[in-house]
């Protein structure tokens, strides 16, 4: 066992010991545990009224399921079984298209979350969704919602004690947070700052013309924290190019 996972089997036994919290707010996410990039989203679009059985896999499920995997070999995920769900490779066998139902394809957001990826690693051929490869995802708030406004954010404040100040999650050197306003980054208390342990840098706009497409970076001596607006709706590609760019001159993915 690599450090790593030991840190990850550690928050899984402390999660599991605290029976007095509900299972929703111990949502751990998706993706390789092992891996240096963490994207940390606002909170997923299911609507729990029409998608209980979405919402029970993916969400009600997570610490339990990542507690029943054996290993994190993914290669023994099947393609397009998708009711056989698995945290470490979820709906794996998707294509890069917006999914109309019928063409395997994916959720925007999970769109951009792999064109970003693809940015990243030079993965100019791929047309997969397969970023849960080399990547581990997250969410501020575990209470789904399809809009930001509507949601009950009631589960932050103990997602971002118990979760995201943990030290699995301070294990990740790339941290990219997809969701600007459940943070404070305040100057009298900035929340990247201390969770992170890094500083703040500088803010940049994608779009250096229009000043549009605003990305902030903060950095430390081993890692890289940047966060934006929600990668998924109205996202250029400039912006996914800008954000790589960055990870890529930090020198720490590997």
């Amino acid at each position: 066992m690599n450090n790593k996972e030991g840190l990850f089997k550690k928050l899984l036994d402390e999660l599991k010991s605290k029976q007095e919290i509900c299972e929703e707010y111990k949502y751990i996410g998706t993706g390789n545990p092992l891996s240096n990039i963490l994207i940390i989203g606002k909170e997923s679009s299911i609507i729990i009224e029409k998608d209980e059985i979405q919402y029970n896999r993916e969400i009600l499920n997570n610490l339990n399921d990542w507690s029943n995997l054996k290993d994190f070999n993914s290669e023994n995920i099947k393609e397009r079984e998708f009711n056989n769900f698995s945290p470490l490779y979820p709906y794996k066998g998707q294509i890069l298209k917006i999914n109309n139902g019928i063409n395997f394809g994916t959720s925007k957001t999970w769109f951009n979350y792999q064109k970003l990826i693809n940015y990243i690693f030079n993965y100019s051929d791929n047309q997969y969704i397969n970023f849960h490869e080399n990547t581990f995802i997250t969410e501020v708030n575990s209470t789904p919602s399809r809009e930001t406004i509507n949601a009950k954010t009631d589960s932050i404040f103990f997602r971002k004690e118990k979760l995201l100040s943990s030290d699995f999650f301070q294990s990740f050197p790339i941290v990219i947070i997809s969701g600007v306003g459940y943070f404070d980054t305040s100057q009298e208390n900035n929340e990247i700052e201390k969770i992170f342990h890094v500083n703040f840098i500088e803010k940049k706009y994608a779009n250096k013309d229009k000043q549009t497409q605003p990305f902030w970076i903060h950095r430390s001596k081993d890692k890289i924290v940047i966060n934006t607006y929600q990668l998924s709706i109205g996202v250029s590609d400039i912006l996914l190019k800008e954000i790589a760019k960055e990870i890529q001159n930090s020198n720490l993915l590997s």
